[in-house]
């Protein structure tokens, strides 16, 4: 993994790990990785790894059982609205993005269905 410098290590771990808990990469009610695992997966100190578990406890999208591990959470509805809040947090960058460009709402609407049109057809 290639981290960007200027946003703290762990929240990339963080949106790292929710990415793949997003993708099914690691499933609902999973155990997750050890922290000294994840650190040499990562190429990081385990108390980064730590801190970003910590936050993601916090959120509830995993859970830690005493003398067990971490896991992801079995609440399905956690994680679609972690995958709500990425989606929404991708949109509001782009649309404050292009509104700097003197778009309107209906040209940023022509713009995107162009663009999925596009994508599509170099999937064919």
């Amino acid at each position: 993994m290639e981290y960007i410098e200027n946003i703290p290590i762990y929240l990339q771990i963080k949106d790292y790990l929710e990415e793949k808990i997003i993708t099914e990469s690691y499933s609902l009610g999973e155990q997750m990785p050890s922290v000294r695992q994840l650190a040499l997966e990562l190429a990081v100190n385990s108390n980064t790894v730590q801190k970003a578990l910590k936050v993601m406890i916090e959120e509830g999208v995993i859970i830690t059982l005493r003398g067990k591990g971490n896991f992801v959470t079995e609440n399905a509805a956690i994680v679609e609205e972690l995958k709500n809040q990425i989606v929404n947090e991708t949109f509001d960058s782009a649309y404050d993005k292009l509104h700097l460009l003197k778009m309107d709402n209906q040209e940023i609407t022509n713009s995107f269905s162009n663009y999925v049109k596009q994508k599509e057809k170099k999937l064919e």
